[in-house]
């Protein structure tokens, strides 16, 4: 009794952190590793549990999981509910979308791998309005639940207690090593997967084990003291900046052992550790701390994405909100349901398929009326209307992770990431980051109005220009970099091995940062490096491009969405306001990156007589301004990209006001500049 005391006192230590690290506290940068102290509790408590019950004989399987379904899912299905209520009045039709397919996701266990495809990064600015994005730990849990109990009874009935041990032992070094190598491998969607996360289990799980038959630690001094530093060092963790990069990492590891140590001596009633968590204030919100993980996240999310200030008090009222509703969950839904019994096929019956199947099928109906955008009146439903009129269907499907081999770029593609004039050979390359396959629409359209087609393929953060690659930049991980290597590599031996009319380059040429710019890894980093090896690295590449005969062609950078047109523009939609979304505008001002890349053009321009520029500034921007809307639709699809629409729109401009950079100019020979 008194070890559940000590559990739940833990428990209100990780329930505290990760609510204080998303109401945005300052003074728990980290605070979102109290997840990870829920996992070691898991490993913990319910080895323990099945272990004893394997001891009595008493095991079972089907109890097992209809134990488990009780006590997780249907508080879990009242939030799914609520959530889909507040989606249904407050999110626009894309993210009511996203919220439909995370939810189902979510009644079926799976969202971590969801969120771990679809979001950038766990405490990415665009995750924060996720409904469901907390979800993701427990389909970790489920997952564990899956593993956990097979390979206990397993080791329960092949091996010595004394093998046991040794098992979990090696199982957690190795799945340790595992899961601190999975970032710098796969960057931030390791965040996200089990095969991350299973060594914070083993943890637990190896405590459970080490302690069976054993005496409860003395009350030593050292031992208490050892304890006390533990549970400060969990909390030194979460106050320590920076620590989410590349998570899970070696600070995941040390604070998984603090955790053991914490519960280890939590078995001790005498203990300075154990004294401190079993306090009555401390027990109950360890008691609630379920529902409070379960309820204040969607509090927070929908605070955020009506973009609602975020004061003193309105923080304090987000967590009085989380405290009622945690409480009333915790009184009025856990504790009767966790008692109740069903056979096991009953109980996923009811508490997972047919959730899931109710969810699917309002999805359906969602979907084919567009995610009701008459929800908030003509004008938006004229929005998204006039958006999906321009979506090529194509364009997504031409990004890497459809139509790549490894490395390599699937020559079928060539054929069907096509655009411009239809039934005439394909005679011109599109390639670069994603920025370049936004453009779909505006390369469409010039290269149609000169008769001309042109393959467009893209890979997103990846500087496609030969001889360099980006090193220890932004989030983007290693097996990211080798992946726009080789696909670079590969988008070059192309161009030499085709005969294209035009070559095409589009990036976002501000995007990367020039100190990130390198040869190889290992190389000295500095922004005047980085330049010097970026104007070498397009000076190849039109070296490339032109030496067959092609026409190199370059997009300028066309101005970055600014940060808040979303919510200046959606704003008055999700507060069914009447007007609003005219004041949206955007400097025309340029950095000083931008000025550099404008001279390093004109420069290059002068060099290779052939070369084309596009600059989309040249029509979306007049005086002191660009424009982020026509004809009161956005010309921006998200934080950087354009709309499909925005892309038809200023190609069509930049037909009707600037020369069509496909039209007679290859009529003179592309120079091959003297070295």
């Amino acid at each position: 009794m008194k070890f559940r005391k000590d559990i739940n006192g833990l428990r209100a230590v990780a329930v505290v952190l990760v609510l204080l690290f998303h109401g945005g506290l300052t003074a728990f940068p980290s605070g979102f590793l109290g997840v990870d102290v829920f996992f070691v509790i898991s490993g913990f408590l319910i080895t323990a549990i099945v272990r004893a019950d394997l001891v009595a004989g008493k095991f079972s399987f089907a109890d097992f999981y209809v134990r488990r379904l009780w006590r997780i899912q249907v508080a879990l299905l009242a939030v799914i509910a609520a959530t889909l209520l507040a989606a249904a009045i407050f999110y626009l039709p894309d993210d009511f979308n996203v919220y439909f397919k995370s939810a189902m996701q979510t009644i079926g266990l799976t969202s971590n791998y969801y969120f771990a495809k679809t979001t950038t990064a766990y405490a990415a600015t665009g995750s924060q309005t996720l409904l469901l994005l907390h979800t993701w730990s427990l389909s970790v849990e489920w997952q564990w639940y899956v593993l956990m109990p097979v390979t206990m009874w397993l080791l329960y009935r092949y091996a010595s207690p004394r093998q046991t041990r040794v098992v979990l032992l090696l199982a957690l070094v190795a799945a340790s090593i595992l899961a601190v190598r999975q970032p710098v491998m796969h960057g931030d969607a390791a965040y996200f997967w089990f095969s991350s996360r299973i060594f914070q289990f083993l943890f637990g799980a190896t405590l459970a084990v080490l302690i069976e038959g054993r005496p409860k630690p003395s009350n030593a001094l050292a031992l208490n003291a050892l304890g006390l530093l533990a549970l400060a060092l969990i909390f030194a963790i979460a106050m320590k900046p920076g620590v989410i990069a590349d998570y899970p990492n070696p600070y995941a590891v040390m604070l998984s052992a603090a955790c053991v140590m914490v519960l280890w001596m939590g078995g001790n009633e005498q203990s300075w550790v154990s004294r401190v968590l079993s306090l009555a204030p401390v027990v109950f919100v360890g008691d609630i701390s379920y529902s409070l993980y379960l309820w204040h996240w969607p509090i927070f999310a929908t605070w955020r994405y009506l973009q609602l200030p975020e004061t003193g008090g309105c923080l304090l009222l987000c967590f009085a909100l989380t405290f009622l509703l945690g409480y009333l969950s915790y009184r009025f839904i856990e504790q009767p349901y966790r008692r109740l019994r069903p056979g096991f096929g009953k109980s996923l019956a009811v508490l997972v398929v047919v959730p899931l199947v109710a969810m699917a099928a309002v999805f359906g109906v969602a979907q084919k009326y567009a995610f009701f955008p008459g929800r908030f009146g003509p004008e938006l439903a004229y929005v998204n209307g006039t958006l999906d009129k321009y979506d090529p269907p194509l364009r997504r499907h031409c990004l890497q992770g459809r139509g790549t081999n490894g490395g390599n770029v699937d020559p079928h593609y060539l054929d069907v990431c096509v655009v411009g004039k239809k039934d005439v050979p394909v005679t011109g390359l599109m390639i670069g980051d994603s920025y370049s396959n936004q453009y779909w629409n505006f390369i469409g359209l010039l290269s149609n109005a000169a008769g001309i087609s042109v393959a467009s393929l893209a890979t997103p953060s990846c500087l496609a220009l030969p001889g360099v690659t980006l090193y220890n930049w932004y989030s983007i991980n290693y097996q990211q970099y080798r992946v726009c290597e080789d696909r670079t590599k590969h988008y070059y031996s192309i161009i030499q091995s085709h005969q294209f009319k035009y070559v095409i380059i589009g990036e976002n040429w501000v995007y990367y940062d020039f100190a990130a710019v390198v040869n190889q890894p290992g190389d000295p980093q500095s922004r005047e490096l980085g330049q010097a090896r970026m104007e070498a690295a397009v000076r190849h590449a039109l070296d490339i491009i032109t030496a067959t005969g092609a026409v190199p062609v370059v997009i300028k950078g066309a101005p970055v969405m600014p940060p808040d047109f979303e919510g200046c523009f959606y704003q008055h939609f999700k507060l069914r306001e009447k007007t609003g979304g005219t004041d949206c505008t955007l400097s025309s001002n340029k950095n000083q990156t931008e000025i550099w890349y404008d001279q390093l053009f004109e420069r290059l321009k002068t060099r290779y007589p052939s070369l084309v520029l596009i600059d989309p500034r040249l029509v979306q921007c007049s005086g002191a301004t660009c424009m982020t809307t026509y004809q009161g639709v956005p010309i921006y699809r998200d934080t950087g990209h354009m709309s499909d629409y925005g892309s038809y729109q200023l190609g069509q401009r930049y037909l009707q006001t600037q020369p069509n950079p496909f039209t007679n100019s290859g009529s003179t020979p592309a120079a091959v500049p003297s070295r």
